[in-house]
């Protein structure tokens, strides 16, 4: 089956099967609650809920089907109608020239960008659709930075369910574009992902959405920690798992997969972690050299890679917490060297990562120089979603081209949706504002290109033709 074609199935008897569903527990005062319809936090102080298996159910486990997203439905909350389009099952592939550069033994890239809309979140919009549907919802709100929304509008358009999300005002414009083209609602909401939170909490208590928010819905781990399941069954035990961090959400869901596979038999020993910031936004990575607990109180944070900018990491003292228990280790990267990295990736291993994915390898260089790494050990590093959604590395690789190509003419659309996002514009303005790069025509050629696609709308007012997002 092709990724553009839908799927729905349901699991009413794998249901009646499940000797022992998930229990949702509080993760600080262990207080077991009953499986509520949104939000993840214990109403009693106001924890983090989170679902915990029986260990004797997960002895008890054994995987049936193909190497897919809902292979791993026995170690999921259930469900009763699955909504997929193909997700997961994405390829391990061994880095060879990668490895011989960076002089490791073994590099292994788990490549996400294969999923549908090209993100490792389409495992969570896929497990949260399908439990907003069984539970009856028509609706779903959610924050996001850009990769969840982008899913969660896929699969919101794939059951004809109104999709609403909150986004910060420097949302990468190949995600913005995602969204509107599988016609989600969306709003934006201060310069951050903080803001964008506030406010989606918001519409869900006022609306009675389903909060389908990464850091509000206790599904997110659940999701994510298949990422862990298929790399052990693709036949890989890793020493090490390298992994960007914004919230903290996946490098703690890799860890509980991690976790339950140990439980399981499956693994005898569970992999080093290695968490990654960004240099100029790294509250949990700092929080870890300090040796503190809670990520590090931080202004907004300053980087090119929006998808882990988060000053506020909800998820940030599990994600120190897995760390420290897997003996791993969390570290900063600079922009210039993730935008450098992306550019290796995709030139050494055919796959374009964008600069939040690229931070997972590299970080490996100083590491190995370092010694904490050993250079015969076996490393993940974990690619999270396609570079074709970020602005930063689109306008990297463009500036490389000595002559006018592909890279140039997505540099210049990407300019002129940019100029478009702040207010709505005409044509010759934004030829001025181009000072004689290109032809007024071009410009108009470049404009409905765009329009063709979705990505801006246009209306006569006057004698002008005006352009929005």
């Amino acid at each position: 089956m092709g990724v553009a074609e839908g799927l729905t199935f349901t699991f009413t008897g794998f249901i009646r099967m499940m000797e022992s569903p998930p229990k949702l527990v509080c993760t600080k005062c262990g207080s077991q609650l009953p499986d509520i319809e949104m939000g993840n936090q214990c109403p009693d102080c106001g924890g983090f809920v989170e679902y915990s298996f029986d260990p004797d159910y997960l002895k008890s486990v054994r995987f049936k089907g193909p190497l897919t997203f809902w292979r791993y439905r026995p170690v999921m909350p259930p469900v009763t109608k699955a909504i997929s389009l193909g997700e997961g099952g994405t390829p391990l592939w061994e880095a060879k020239r990668l490895s011989e550069s960076l002089k490791l033994g073994n590099l292994m890239l788990k490549d996400e960008t294969r999923n549908p809309t090209s993100s490792f979140k389409d495992r969570a919009a896929s497990l949260m659709i399908s439990d907003a549907l069984g539970k009856g919802f028509d609706s779903v709100v959610c924050a996001t930075s850009g990769n969840h929304g982008a899913s969660l509008a896929a699969y919101s358009a794939m059951e004809d369910i109104s999709c609403r999300l909150v986004i910060p005002s420097d949302l990468d414009l190949g995600k913005l574009a995602q969204m509107i083209a599988y016609d989600a609602d969306i709003e934006e909401a201060g310069e951050n992902i903080e803001a964008a939170l506030t406010r989606a909490a918001e519409l869900a208590d006022s609306t009675g959405a389903y909060q389908a928010t990464t850091e509000l819905n206790p599904l997110s781990v659940e999701a994510l920690k298949t990422i862990s399941y298929e790399i052990v069954e693709q036949g890989c035990k890793p020493d090490w798992v390298a992994v960007a961090m914004g919230s903290g959400v996946t490098i703690h869901a890799l860890w509980k997969g991690f976790a339950e596979l140990e439980e399981m038999g499956l693994i005898s020993e569970k992999p080093r972690l290695i968490g990654v910031q960004a240099s100029g936004c790294a509250p949990i990575a700092d929080a870890f050299i300090m040796g503190e607990s809670e990520p590090i109180e931080i202004e907004a944070g300053d980087t090119v890679a929006s998808a882990i900018k988060n000053s506020k990491p909800m998820h940030g003292a599990a994600a120190l917490k897995a760390l420290r228990e897997s003996g791993g280790f969390s570290v900063t990267i600079s922009d210039d060297s993730m935008l450098e990295y992306g550019r290796e990736i995709a030139r050494s291993e055919g796959i374009f990562a964008e600069p939040a994915s690229a931070a997972s390898v590299a970080c490996l260089p100083a590491l190995v120089q370092a010694g904490e790494i050993g250079r015969s050990d076996t490393i993940v590093s974990l690619i999270t979603s396609s570079g074709l959604k970020t602005n930063d590395i689109l306008k990297s690789l463009s500036r490389r081209r000595k002559s006018p190509g592909l890279g140039s003419k997505l540099a210049t659309k990407e300019r002129l949706l940019a100029e478009i996002s702040k207010g709505q514009t005409y044509g010759y303005a934004l030829w001025k504002g181009m000072e004689g790069e290109m032809t007024l025509g071009a410009v108009y050629q470049h404009l409905s290109d765009l329009e063709n696609r979705g990505l801006i709308a246009s209306r006569v007012q006057g004698k002008r033709r005006y352009m929005t997002i």
